[in-house]
């Protein structure tokens, strides 16, 4: 097996088109509010004075992140980070790694023009309190302008509070248990060459080098004969995307087919609402699932999304 040191994340939440629907009985959680919209000034080149209000802490620390980002300044930004995201990246190392991707995506918000943001409510989690901040802007990146919109979580720190983007995404930095003889063989008649073979009755992928041999072999949630067995070949992936109802999310997705109402059908991680609560366990990998996408675990959706290209082949097995 393989060690994974993969690079994330979010350069801005991307709309796909994705057949996933809630599992039958389930009602998505709706995300509440307590706090009006907040502006952050992102033109003043007059340092603030101290945040007198927690609106304005939490928009002080974002300013300070994607300044950092934005200047390339990859130690204050680590700094930055709540020790929850630090330890879903794993070390300073993977994050600086990833460090171009975040000064081209995240970086850009430091930038921003109307940069707006909700604070919701105090939860729970485990490493003590968080809270959702959604973030509203225009935002310019590598030429393109869009209004992007982005839900993230801070945690409280002394007077202030750290932005914590990447706790919901890790451990990043892990190495997948079990030997290569522990999953089932690669099945015959599956291809040659670099290539996913996604199992739909077994519910499970393989990824194979263009020797031959298989790098890693896990079970996913997809649904039962969909799409169709042949070949396809991955045409477009993306870091973070919706479902386009629900307020249904996912990440880590890799598009290779499309299904019959033209929705695309990708592999991504499980799925999850606005509110971070899945639609499935980690446990529940391995039977049927989705409405047509290929569910995986977050470790696995992010090593496949690395280590596939667009224009990989992609052979679905009955």
């Amino acid at each position: 097996m393989i060690r994974l040191a993969t690079s994330v994340l979010a350069l801005a939440l991307v709309v796909a088109a994705c057949g996933e629907n809630a599992d039958p009985g389930t009602t998505p959680a709706t995300a509440t509010t307590t706090s009006p919209a907040t502006t952050i000034d992102t033109t003043s080149t007059t340092a603030p004075p101290p945040p007198t209000s927690d609106e304005e802490a939490v928009a002080a620390a974002f300013q300070a992140w994607f300044d950092a980002l934005h200047q390339g300044d990859l130690e204050s930004a680590w700094e930055l980070l709540a020790p929850t995201s630090q330890n879903s990246l794993g070390n300073f190392e993977i994050f600086s790694i990833i460090g171009t991707e975040l000064e081209e995506g995240w970086g850009a918000w430091a930038k921003a023009v109307g940069l707006e943001f909700t604070l919701g409510p105090e939860e729970e989690a485990p490493g003590g309190t968080r809270r959702s901040v959604e973030l509203r802007a225009t935002v310019t990146r590598e030429g393109m302008t869009e209004q992007a919109t982005s839900i993230l979580w801070v945690r409280p720190s002394g007077d202030g509070f750290l932005v914590s983007p990447f706790e919901d995404i890790g451990p990043i930095a892990v190495e997948i248990a079990g030997e290569a003889g522990d999953d089932p063989p690669l099945p015959a008649n599956s291809g040659s060459g670099r290539r996913i073979v996604y199992g739909n009755a077994a519910q499970r992928v393989w990824l194979v080098e263009a020797n031959g041999e298989v790098v890693d072999s896990y079970l996913v949630s997809g649904r039962q004969g969909v799409p169709a067995p042949g070949t396809y070949e991955v045409f477009s992936k993306s870091e973070y995307a919706q479902a386009g109802h629900d307020d249904i999310r996912m990440r880590f997705m890799v598009r290779f087919a499309k299904g019959s109402s033209g929705l695309s059908i990708g592999f991504h991680s499980i799925p999850y609402y606005g509110n971070g609560r899945p639609l499935q366990s980690e446990d529940e990998l391995g039977e049927f699932r989705s409405a047509g996408c290929v569910r995986q675990s977050v470790g696995h959706a992010a090593q496949l999304y690395e280590w596939a290209d667009v224009g990989t082949p992609v052979v679905v097995l009955a």
